[in-house]
């Protein structure tokens, strides 16, 4: 028994020298695999698992010899250190990031601060009439913050109404890249292109404008006159109902939609709307002279003939830039209403604007037709001797053949054919 109990020490301490050798074998093997599989060898000297032989002839055969849980064992601490540097280095980022907006939006706010400063001294200069001052200061708010767009808003507009429109394009094309959801650069570009005849961009930036803000009465109104020179009468007056569903009160939108159904010869719907214009104490001096003008025109085409000679009238009082052609159109309503005294010297307004005016010139010859067989005392007309009516001695003047006469403008559809016995043109 003394014999076995010894032969079981010395193979217990066999076994411990045995285990301490093979402990020592796993960690030479797990120190050389480092160069082939790195952090795993070293996951297994910290938890004291064996290490495969890493003379084996594949990594997979290698791989195979850990147990199943090692990438749980191994990668949990890993990334937990991996994702803490990651948090860290994050917040780190953030930090600086946040600085550095923060000392961004001051910079920006000072920048801000100082072009409102320099936009204000613009208002008093231009208040004073110091115009070059205003421009120069505009000119530095704008180098001070160029990517303020209300600054640059206020630029072109002070461009726009000293008359500066090349300049003022460029500033609002730069502003609708700065402000893209603003519709004023927009429907501001839209006009100064329409004064250029540009009308194909004028119109895209108006209805970048109008996506925008669909009830800018500004660019509806617009809108209508391009669609007008589009010859798209039924679109324009469209667009002038829609300004008047946002501003029944909208004078100018009335006085066009007006115009158009003048011009379409629905003059009947003309009417109701020129009326009010006509005695509307808030219409300008302009609207209700222009109102009073289109009225006439409408009675004209109606065969309301005195109607039309009083509204006539009325406006050329007040009529600014009249022509030739208006002129005309006075004389011939009043020789239509058979107001005679009354032709002659529109005729003569209308020569003295135009010598060459052809149906002025025509009518100017009927009415010399009249004088040839009268008294001495009679007055001749000609193109640079105004006319009066003559004063005839025991006979009527002849009646003026108005078929003969091209009618204005608006009114060719009234004109009546001759009748049997009418008197014809003279010789």
């Amino acid at each position: 028994m003394e014999a076995l109990a010894g032969f079981r020490v010395s193979r217990s301490r066999f076994e411990a020298s045995s285990s301490t050798r093979k402990r020592g074998k796993m960690i030479t093997y797990a120190v050389r695999s480092r160069s082939r599989q790195g952090l795993w060898a070293d996951s297994c000297l910290l938890y004291g698992l064996s290490v495969p032989d890493c003379r084996s002839t594949s990594e997979t055969d290698f791989m195979s010899g850990f147990p199943e849980n090692l990438f749980s064992l191994v990668r949990s601490p890993l990334e937990s250190l991996r994702r803490g540097a990651c948090v860290v280095g994050l917040c780190c980022s953030l930090l600086l990031f946040c600085t550095g907006c923060s000392s961004w939006k001051q910079n920006m706010a000072i920048r801000d601060s100082e072009s409102q400063d320099l936009v204000e001294q613009v208002r008093v200069a231009t208040e004073s009439g110091r115009q070059e001052q205003a421009a120069e200061l505009l000119k530095r708010a704008v180098a001070n913050n160029p990517n303020n767009a209300a600054v640059r808003q206020q630029l072109s507009e002070f461009l726009i109404a000293n008359g500066y429109s090349e300049e003022a394009i460029q500033q609002l094309q730069r502003t609708t890249v700065l402000a893209p959801d603003d519709p004023r650069p927009y429907i501001d570009l839209s006009y100064l292109l329409y004064e250029k005849k540009q009308y194909t961009d004028a119109l895209k930036n108006l209805e970048l404008g109008l996506n925008l803000d669909p009830t800018n009465i500004r660019a509806l109104i617009l809108k209508g006159e391009l669609e007008e020179l589009a010859s798209l009468n039924s679109a324009a007056i469209e667009t002038y109902h829609r300004v008047l569903q946002v501003d029944p009160y909208n004078i100018d939108s009335r006085l066009k939609l007006a115009a158009l159904e003048i011009k379409m010869g629905e003059h009947n719907r003309a009417t109701p709307i020129l009326r009010p214009i006509c005695h509307n104490t808030s219409a300008t001096f302009d609207q209700r002279s222009e109102a009073q003008w289109l009225l006439g025109v409408a009675y004209g085409a109606d065969h309301r003939w005195s109607d039309s000679v009083a509204s006539l009238e009325q406006s050329m009082k007040n009529r600014k830039d009249a022509s030739a052609d208006d002129w005309y159109r006075v004389a011939y309503a009043c020789l239509q209403a058979k107001q005679m005294e009354k032709v002659y010297p529109a005729v003569t307004q209308a020569l003295t604007l135009n010598p060459m005016h052809t149906e002025t010139n025509r009518l100017s010859h009927f009415l010399t037709q009249q004088t040839h067989s009268s008294a001495a005392h009679i007055q001749q007309a000609s193109l640079y001797t105004p006319l009066k009516q003559p004063g005839f001695i025991r006979q009527a003047p002849q009646p003026i053949p108005v078929e003969a006469l091209t009618p204005p403008q608006g009114w060719e559809h009234v004109v009546k054919q001759p009748e049997s016995g009418a008197i014809l043109p003279l010789q």
